[in-house]
């Protein structure tokens, strides 16, 4: 093989099960050049034989039925490895695939018995194994909640090798994946910011015990696997019971693009705003989206108070009257001044720089009124960039140049 994609004698001869066609096919049968671009089948080798990787064997079964080898097979490489969390408190009847490539599947769909969790007497004899197998979490815990599955490149006997405390970084890691891949996209678009009961667990938390993470993880390279869990959070989500959603619900059709450099920035955005319903405290809600709407008035650079509320302004206005309305409003939400006194009195200078808190400025109804004021104008921005999240960031730029009403 060329030194950009050696495997060892035992690895070149090894049998392998193709999980698509079920034959079974050894990486020696592929030749050298296959593995390295155009074919690229590096990246697909683990599960995948050469001729269902260049898609020129019988017609596949793309349904989504928990087979996760199988779901996954194309994913699998040397590097790329499978990940598998449980999601609690999220509630639906039919595996979804994301254009991310994650899956989520409904309680007891993913079919974790075809994986052979088991490491090597090093790792399974040393102490963070240990630490993990102390919290109870099994294969049979994962069949009490929803779970998301994707693949993801890491440093497979750097991760087995590393203490019980950098488990725990992993689990929260591979959370934060799950987060973009998909979490962050249907809080969006189906939690309110006001209702804080519907929101699902973060990647990774048990039903059994919230306070207990997990993460499965398996290299099908080499046919191995194993659970890592532990208390990877501080706090875990105690009001309502969680997030149902129909098939009608989980037509994504305007999932960020991944290719365009919009769909990029959306996707950040979508995880400021998943950090934002997940915020405990309206003072926290508030700053988090004077934030967010400083991001999306240029996710590249700094952007002054007033120029933000020029920018943001061309989204919710409709005529100029609108456009001067929302710039006085923004004003008085970030840095605006009493003109008799000079003292701030906007919301904002008032909260970041003077240590108020919007609990003490404004009394419970004007303040979810607040709230749910400043998250109208964050959908409305984001809406607008994923329904174009195909587009270069220059053309995007060009073309809100061209939104009205903008000139003062």
């Amino acid at each position: 093989m060329q030194e950009s994609t050696p495997f060892s004698e035992e690895e070149l001869t090894l049998r392998r099960v193709c999980e698509i066609c079920g034959t079974t096919y050894t990486l020696e049968e592929a030749g050298e050049h296959f593995f390295s671009r155009p074919y690229n089948y590096r990246n697909g080798c683990a599960a995948t034989c050469l001729t269902c990787w260049l898609d020129c064997g019988p017609p596949r079964d793309r349904s989504l039925t928990g087979n996760l080898l199988r779901e996954f097979a194309a994913k699998l490489s040397p590097d790329a490895h499978l990940v598998v969390m449980p999601v609690h408190r999220l509630m639906f009847s039919e595996p979804i695939e994301f254009q991310s490539g994650s899956i989520i599947y409904p309680s007891g769909i993913a079919k974790l018995a075809a994986l052979k969790l088991e490491m090597n007497k090093e790792v399974s004899e040393s102490l963070s194994f240990y630490q993990s197998a102390t919290t109870f979490v099994n294969r049979e815990t994962y069949s009490q909640t929803p779970t998301i599955a994707f693949t993801y490149k890491f440093d497979w006997d750097g991760l087995w090798h590393g203490s019980h405390k950098s488990h725990m970084e992993f689990i929260r890691i591979f959370s934060q994946i799950a987060d973009v891949k998909c979490l962050n996209w249907i809080r969006y678009k189906f939690c309110a910011i006001d209702i804080p009961d519907v929101l699902p667990s973060r990647a990774g938390q048990t039903k059994e015990d919230p306070t207990m993470s997990a993460a499965l993880l398996y290299n099908a390279f080499r046919r191995e696997g194993g659970i890592i869990a532990g208390d990877a959070f501080n706090s875990v989500l105690t009001k309502g019971l969680g997030l149902p959603l129909n098939e009608e619900d989980l037509a994504y059709n305007d999932f960020p693009d991944l290719e365009g450099e919009v769909g990029n920035m959306a996707l950040y955005a979508l995880d400021l705003y998943s950090a934002i319903l997940q915020a405990e405290y309206p003072t926290a809600q508030f700053t988090q989206l004077m934030a967010l709407l400083e991001f999306l008035a240029d996710p590249t650079d700094y952007t002054k108070s007033h120029e933000v509320g020029k920018i943001i302004g061309r989204y919710v206005a409709t005529n100029e009257v609108e456009y001067e309305k929302f710039k006085a409003r923004y004003y008085e939400l970030s840095g605006k001044k009493d003109d008799a006194t000079g003292e701030y009195v906007g919301y904002r200078t008032r909260i970041v720089h003077m240590g108020a808190r919007l609990e003490s400025i404004l009394a419970a109804g004007p303040r979810r009124q607040l709230l749910k004021e400043l998250d109208g104008y964050v959908r409305t921005v984001i809406d607008h960039m994923l329904e174009r999240s195909s587009w270069s960031y220059d053309s995007y730029l060009a073309h809100r140049e061209s939104m009205k009403p903008f000139l003062k």
